[in-house]
């Protein structure tokens, strides 16, 4: 299920090890994926509605930078397999990043600034298809100013959402892409 083509290619694309000081990784503290793919850990979530099957969807982050314009930011990654019958809608405009400090207090807040590829806010997924979404979201402070992240997100299967919380952790020796570009991540995949 997992694509793994597209994410050795982000690999080879953005690797460059956590090096100086303004950049960091994030790592997921939960549903921790097997390590069966290139790339930074992922949560991995089997979403279930009305006790049906209808997706698994994978989140990741690439870590914390400073971006072109000179302004700190995050990446988060999703990977989401239709399982169902249906469509999956996966809502965009639902994502919420919240980051906190070392003492657990919350600090100003994020801003989605891009999704790619670009498309529309509700992002259909065909059933028995898979597609990668990369968001990018300007950051309150240098990446190493956030101890944790916390991303709220959703799909929606029909008239039912799944709501779904995922906890990061700062990881200062773990793998970042110090400045990711926009790629086409491209069409669905089956």
């Amino acid at each position: 299920m997992v694509c793994l083509r597209f994410v050795a290619v982000l690999s080879v694309i953005f690797a460059s090890g956590a090096c100086g000081s303004e950049t960091t990784a994030f790592r997921p503290t939960d549903k921790a994926d097997d390590n069966d793919h290139a790339g930074p850990p992922g949560a991995v979530y089997d979403v279930e509605i009305d006790g049906l099957s209808v997706a698994q969807v994978r989140v990741w982050s690439s870590g914390g930078y400073i971006s072109a314009t000179d302004q700190p930011a995050t990446h988060l990654g999703f990977e989401i397999h239709n399982a169902g019958a249906r469509p999956l809608v996966f809502d965009t405009r639902a994502l919420e990043l919240t980051v906190f400090d070392v003492g657990r207090a919350a600090l100003a807040p994020t801003r989605l600034t891009t999704m790619a590829p670009l498309g529309p806010a509700e992002i259909t997924v065909a059933p028995h298809a898979t597609i990668v979404r990369a968001a990018y979201f300007r950051i309150p402070v240098r990446p190493r100013g956030i101890d944790t992240m916390r991303l709220r997100w959703s799909v929606r299967y029909g008239d039912e959402r799944y709501l779904q919380v995922t906890s990061f952790v700062r990881d200062d020796d773990g793998p970042v892409i110090e400045h990711p570009t926009l790629i086409d991540a491209a069409a669905p995949r089956s």
